[in-house]
């Protein structure tokens, strides 16, 4: 869409102007990041002790029938987008392998989705599945086949559709350290690009072929959607994913005016863009964004589809409310750089499982706390989502310093850690913080081989942590962390593993 002018109206005034006429309008309703989360859910993080249910997909399905109605009653373009990682992350999402949610997309008539980082949790094969059986494109404008360096068949750089006599190009980017967030296992025969040089190859594509806007569909996360916008021109709205920025009015970039949105994920409210046209100029000339809400007491979910997903639930989560044990206190996780107690208790059910001398966790593979009282699977699944196993190996107490260094560094989340204990000062440079280090209590020996143990995302060289693939005795023991805490927890419940000081900042030396 041409930049010739541009009228941002406030939102007061768009009632008054959404009365006219001459003006056209499109309705995008967006979500991002579904993660699995189909059944209905109670809004924990609004009230712990009393929270309100959501209707999640069923909830979904009311509003998007209602917005759908709606624009088609009134002549009014319409788009319904996904922004990514639609699957892993819980029972229902898990146990189908994806399927349950593409069947709800599919039902849905979403247009467009694009790829995001969990989506290849479990392989290109399978994601390659999930496109076949996919009712609309999925799109990734930055994934390659590192053979050919052209798109994968099953995936598209872009789509364009016609909607309320407008011509809307819809690209899709995926993150660009999507390397570093995926094993090399589910990274085989794919290669990710930069994210701004492959927006401007294939935005000046869809201008050429006379589009009148353009969407961004994007799984870079908020603060790289807005480096994005300022840094390409010509995008008219970015719909963003990954980073869960639930932006309950939309963000308009101060350089190119472009249009930012984001819900929180998880099905937990649906995203509305509408935008105001002028259909001589093609120029948008007002806009309205809000989330909407799911609680069941605003939104009546729709019934038939609640019978479709209990079938899913049913089937994946027998069992699942089941006690296993006791949590004597709050265990919970840490952002940044800090010892976590569930990080503590999820090493130390690593560790005891395999008997090693050394377990290590990333925090960000750490998804939910576990707070005091009873304890079921239901919530050692929400804590390890990701289906990992153990792995364990021989590493030198040379690669346990260097693994530590990696973790410090701040690209990704510090390593959770059992058997040892470590000072670090990140004040230093990179590579160069790791103050001290002790295993059961004696100074790392640089050259004594530890037995370790940890998760197999990192132990295929996950979150750029390649210094596990040279370690010694390498062996996928196939069992689930998940289990692991399972059996730590009823072996020692009530549980009261605490952060105790594993992990600490400081400029000195010594044992820590």
């Amino acid at each position: 869409m041409p930049r010739i002018f541009y009228i941002v109206l406030t939102l007061f005034l768009f009632p008054i102007l959404s009365g006219a006429e001459k003006w056209q309008r499109l309705v995008i309703l967006h979500t991002n990041d579904i993660h699995g989360h189909l059944p209905p859910e109670s809004a924990w993080w609004i009230n712990p002790n009393f929270p309100p249910p959501i209707g999640n997909a069923a909830g979904a399905a009311a509003i998007i029938r209602e917005e759908r109605e709606r624009a088609e009653r009134n002549g009014w373009g319409f788009l319904l987008v996904e922004g990514g990682d639609i699957f892993q992350g819980t029972p229902t999402g898990e146990f189908s392998k994806g399927r349950a949610i593409i069947e709800f997309m599919n039902r849905m008539g979403y247009d467009a989705m694009t790829v995001g980082n969990h989506d290849l949790d479990r392989g290109p094969d399978l994601l390659q599945e999930l496109a076949g059986l996919a009712g609309f494109p999925m799109l990734a404008a930055n994934l390659v086949d590192s053979a050919t360096g052209d798109i994968p068949a099953h995936f598209r750089p872009f789509e364009i559709l016609e909607r309320g006599g407008l011509r809307i190009g819809i690209l899709g980017i995926t993150h660009e350290r999507l390397r570093g967030m995926q094993t090399p296992e589910n990274m085989r025969g794919l290669d990710i690009l930069r994210e701004i040089p492959a927006a401007r190859q294939w935005l000046d594509t869809l201008r050429a072929k006379g589009v009148d806007l353009v969407i961004g569909l994007h799984h870079v996360g908020f603060y790289r959607d807005k480096v994005i916008a300022d840094s390409v021109p010509g995008f008219d709205v970015i719909i963003g994913a990954h980073s869960h920025t639930g932006l309950r009015q939309a963000y308009e970039c101060p350089n190119n005016h472009t249009i930012i949105v984001q819900t929180f994920g998880h099905l937990s409210t649906v995203g509305k863009l509408e935008l105001m046209i002028d259909p001589k100029t093609r120029q948008i000339v007002g806009y309205q964004s809000e989330l909407r809400e799911l609680f069941t007491e605003e939104v009546t979910p729709d019934t038939a589809e609640l019978r479709r997903i209990n079938f899913w639930t049913d089937l994946a989560e027998a069992g699942f409310d089941s006690v296993i044990g006791l949590a004597a206190v709050d265990m919970r996780r840490a952002g940044g750089p800090r010892e976590s107690s569930l990080g503590n208790m999820m090493a130390d059910a690593i560790r005891e499982a395999v008997g090693a001398d050394v377990a290590f966790q990333n925090s960000g593979g750490i998804r939910d706390d576990i707070l005091k009282g009873e304890v079921t699977y239901r919530q050692i699944y929400k804590v390890d989502a990701f289906s990992n196993t153990i792995v364990t190996m021989e590493m030198t107490g040379d690669q346990l310093l260097r693994a530590l260094e990696v973790s410090v560094m701040g690209g990704h989340g510090i390593f959770q850690v059992s058997g040892m204990r470590m000072v670090f000062d990140p004040k230093k440079p990179p590579l160069n913080r790791v103050v001290s280090v002790s295993v059961d209590g004696q100074p790392v020996d640089p050259e004594k081989k530890y037995k370790v143990a940890t998760n197999s995302f990192l132990a295929a060289g996950g979150g750029n942590y390649r210094i596990f693939l040279e370690a010694d005795s390498w062996l996928d023991t196939g069992f689930l962390v998940r289990q692991a805490m399972v059996d730590f927890i009823a072996k020692h419940s009530p549980v009261d593993v605490r952060a105790a000081g594993r992990i600490r900042e400081g400029s000195e030396g010594g044992t820590p």
